[in-house]
């Protein structure tokens, strides 16, 4: 649970209060949550209760701000003309938002002017703002940390080369567009017209204006020959268990950013399979040994290979995860005072 400002009794005056907007349920609110214990800073809820002038850290994508983009940017504005205001991006824009591209762009590009200094978890992302936001901003990257989980991890009663009799794929996440669920079912039926009798566990729900997904996603999966079933939201005491009962995990949205979904993964002791870009290769560089990448063309040969040696779903107790929140809090705090 977060913490209001009041009950933060071991604050650090000198990092920037830490404005939270949207529910904890919001993976964006819960990871600016984190990071603010990590780093000591008084969290603030309403935007009355901060002092003109003071210095504000906020962790933003435009959807928690409203649901036209230009309301978000006029928003940061606003609160950048009253504060000192840092700011982290998270679901940066690109083509593949579709047709609200456009408009996304433009609301991230005032964000950035409007904001004294900026971030993204991803040298990935800080290019998607140089090339379709602000060319030429420069802002400073601190990847997503990754929350390692103790405990057992690894193939159960699992022999190489023996597939099991029904294994479950999985994927993790809000159900939309582009999240890759879709070119999952269809590999599991190809998986199955080979005799492998696998099935798909959706591990999540719709995205807010997205039930028709998972409709679609059901029915197009029944008529396919796959079974399906559609979890929805995992609470976060369920969460490990729900990630290491699967075969195997697969992260194929085509518009990542930065994903806390994969990290998700790792966290649990998985090597998913996640699909092939410049965001996966940074991951697969920052974290050796922690994700097997695949294409479009691959992810079937990708998906049985997985299924018949078990061990190359996990990670090695031996995997560099990091970096872990006590690390990211760190290189926060190095930028603010970078910044200051």
């Amino acid at each position: 649970m977060l913490r209001p400002a009041s009950h933060l009794r071991d604050a650090d005056p000198s990092a920037p209060h830490h404005l939270l907007l949207g529910p904890d349920t919001h993976g964006v609110t819960r990871y600016a949550g984190e990071v603010a214990d990590a780093a000591r800073a008084p969290v603030v809820r309403d935007v009355a209760e901060l002092v003109p002038g003071a210095a504000v850290h906020l962790h933003l994508t435009d959807r928690l701000l409203g649901r036209d983009p230009r309301d978000a940017a006029a928003a940061v504005e606003q609160l950048a003309r009253r504060v000192r205001l840092t700011v982290t991006l998270h679901d940066v824009p690109q083509p593949t938002d579709g047709p609200v591209f456009a408009a996304r762009a433009e609301a991230y590009g005032r964000i950035v002017r409007a904001s004294h200094a900026w971030a993204t978890n991803s040298w990935h992302e800080h290019a998607l703002v140089d090339r379709w936001i602000a060319a030429g901003a420069r802002g400073t990257v601190i990847p997503l940390p990754v929350h390692a989980t103790p405990g057992p991890a690894g193939p159960s009663r699992a022999v190489a080369g023996l597939v099991p009799a029904e294994p479950v794929v999985g994927v993790f996440g809000f159900v939309y567009p582009g999240k890759g669920h879709r070119q999952v079912v269809r590999a599991v039926a190809a998986l199955r017209r080979a005799g492998t009798m696998a099935s798909v566990r959706v591990l999540g729900d719709a995205a807010p204006g997205h039930a028709d997904e998972v409709e679609a996603l059901v029915r197009t999966s029944r008529e396919r020959g796959v079974p399906v079933e559609v979890t929805g939201r995992v609470v976060e005491d369920d969460l490990v268990r729900a990630l290491r009962d699967v075969s195997v995990g697969v992260t194929a949205h085509r518009n990542v950013s930065a994903s806390g979904s994969l990290n998700s993964w790792i966290a649990a002791g998985r090597r998913p399979l996640v699909r092939d870009g410049s965001y996966a290769r940074e991951m697969a560089a920052l974290r050796p040994g922690t994700l097997n990448l695949f294409d479009d063309a691959t992810l079937v040969p990708c998906l049985d290979a997985a299924l018949r040696r078990p061990t190359s779903t996990w990670t090695s107790p031996s995997a560099d995860l990091g970096p872990r929140l006590e690390e990211t809090a760190a290189a926060y705090r190095a930028w603010w005072a970078s910044v200051g």
